[in-house]
């Protein structure tokens, strides 16, 4: 049976090597992974939703993987501080406690991809290869003189909501446009329109886009989220859309935790899904 780890040594010699074919995927907390992590790492950043939807089998973890796609012969290293040997799988029931690194492991091998864990964890590597690890001293020190490229983080790489919304026009004043180009027209220097990924295979969309059959089907959409108290559900009879209807008031005292639940639970459930606000 092939083994499923990696030495500290053999991921040594990868990143001497001048051919290096190897993606190193770092599983530790955001801030362990800040504080110092292997040279060329990614950080594992999957929000609760994607973990569940990856668990669930309703999410590619080659989808999560920034960049190109693997590559034939590619290998994925993952690690985290001191795993020494993989534990035993909990079963579909204790799936909700595996770590990270075991459930990305598993879910990338099942993929046809040729995923590793680092046996010793980071900790190991550090003691033994500190020149090939990247701390924040290292950054730091050149802080002033340049800004840093932002770190690439595994699983939010999709992420495409603008930062900067002031003067957005209405909606119902906008170009009918989708998140996708539309053919024939210019950005004109406004901010992206509806809908934008807000996670792999999870879009937030407008009322327009409710409608919009050509928009929904170039997405794969056939699951919407319709948290409006009124607008109505346009394909409901069609058969080939699901929906899930929650009256949210746009007031500022609707308590919006109480939906959250239902809410997850629908999302989490389908493979592509629209969350439609007005």
């Amino acid at each position: 049976m092939e083994s499923l780890c990696k030495s500290t040594t053999w991921l040594r010699d990868e990143l001497d090597s001048p051919a290096q074919n190897v993606r190193i995927l770092d599983c530790r907390s955001r801030e362990l992974y800040d504080s110092s992590h292997v040279e060329k790492a990614l950080h594992v950043a999957l929000p609760g939703l994607m973990l569940r939807r990856l668990r669930k089998g309703n999410l590619s973890a080659h989808s999560l993987l920034p960049g190109s796609p693997p590559v034939v012969r590619e290998v994925a290293l993952l690690y985290d501080e001191c795993t020494a040997s993989l534990p035993g799988r909990l079963g579909i029931q204790g799936e909700e406690q595996e770590p990270v690194l075991v459930t990305l492991l598993h879910k990338l091998r099942k993929e046809g991809c040729q995923a590793y864990y680092l046996q010793g964890g980071f900790s190991k590597f550090q003691a033994e290869f500190p020149h090939h690890c990247e701390t924040n001293l290292d950054s730091t020190s050149c802080a002033s003189s340049s800004p840093l490229p932002p770190t690439p983080v595994l699983g939010l790489g999709g992420l495409c909501i603008a930062s900067d919304c002031s003067d957005v026009e209405s909606d119902l004043d906008r170009e009918p446009l989708s998140g996708i180009d539309s053919e024939g027209m210019s950005p004109r220097n406004q901010p992206p329109s509806f809908p934008v990924q807000i996670l792999p295979h999870l879009y937030l969309g407008s009322a327009r886009d409710s409608g919009n059959m050509d928009t929904l089907a170039k997405l794969g959409i056939r699951y919407i989220l319709n948290v409006t108290p009124n607008l109505p559900n346009i394909f409901e009879k069609d058969g080939d859309f699901h929906y899930k209807q929650i009256p949210i008031s746009d007031h500022w005292s609707q308590n919006l935790s109480q939906f959250f639940p239902e809410a997850i639970e629908f999302i989490g459930e389908y493979e592509v899904c629209i969350i439609i606000i007005l």
